[in-house]
């Protein structure tokens, strides 16, 4: 294992960063989705990010736009089929 950040770390390098995000009335959500590091969602209008603090110290972004578009209440179920999870026989 390479050296990096400790699981104490990492974790108020996530606490730190959801501070200055809600002190500047960003909403944000503390995640684990990866094995090697803590994720912070945060949605402003128009845009939703993923910040991943990772455990050999780095930072990757991801930020997503909407182009716009709205549809209708008849994108739900589309979206459910397209997206959800198949049942498993």
């Amino acid at each position: 294992m390479t050296e990096g950040l400790t699981a104490a770390e990492l974790l108020q390098r996530a606490h730190t960063l959801s501070q200055r995000l809600e002190g500047a009335g960003i909403w944000n959500q503390i995640r684990l989705f990866r094995e090697d590091g803590i994720t912070v969602l945060a949605r402003v209008p128009g845009e939703y990010w993923e910040i991943d603090l990772l455990e050999d110290g780095t930072t990757d972004v991801e930020v997503f736009r909407t182009a716009g578009d709205l549809e209708d209440e008849s994108s739900i179920e589309r979206l459910i089929s397209e997206f959800g999870e198949k049942p498993k026989h």
